[in-house]
């Protein structure tokens, strides 16, 4: 891999945005590419907003600029919507369509995804939320969007698999590897 490809993760403290961030970091520390990233987590615990940034072959700072983001997974819609301005024209955009509500945060669904797709013809829009629950737990969440997500992230399927196999205890591992293989099979 030799161009630069930035990635920023999106949702609200518990989501696992952290761990993904690690995971894709850890890929590319296999692959021997290098990466910087940065994490803003300020009232993650209390449903909060959570952002982290991920750049693959960037020489430059962690924090991505605005209208560079390759990509941007959005574990959560409103998160999606507040980060978009990161996306670059045509990025691509890996959306959870499971809003979180939190008291004081309600907001009109069906325009955020409107919105959304007006960021950019690259969107995929799923309830992965959904999804995780049919796989056996919600908490896997982020190793099933880092899956669909990781068809557009230059690393090998491979070096993703060893990264969730380094990172995470072996009583998970079975049904995060699962979670990751989802799209996939």
């Amino acid at each position: 891999m030799k161009k630069k490809f930035d990635i920023l993760i999106c949702g609200v403290g518990g989501q696992g945005i952290i761990l993904c961030s690690n995971l894709i970091g850890n890929a590319a520390v296999i692959e021997g590419v290098s990466v910087k990233g940065s994490e803003i987590h300020g009232m993650a615990q209390r449903g909060g907003s959570v952002e982290a940034h991920v750049r693959l072959n960037c020489n430059f700072g962690p924090k991505i600029l605005l209208k560079e983001a390759d990509l941007i997974i959005g574990f959560e819609p409103m998160e999606a919507c507040r980060t978009s301005y990161y996306l670059k024209k045509n990025g691509i955009m890996v959306v959870n369509n499971f809003p979180v509500f939190i008291p004081g945060k309600e907001y009109e669904y069906e325009k955020i995804i409107e919105f959304l797709k007006s960021k950019t013809p690259n969107i995929y829009i799923e309830n992965f939320t959904k999804i995780s629950e049919k796989l056996g737990s919600t908490k896997v969440i982020n190793t099933l969007m880092l899956g669909f997500a990781s068809k557009f992230i230059p690393l090998k399927k491979q070096s993703f698999i060893t990264a969730i196999e380094n990172f995470l205890p072996e009583k998970v591992l079975k049904i995060n590897i699962d979670a990751f293989n989802y799209f996939s099979s």
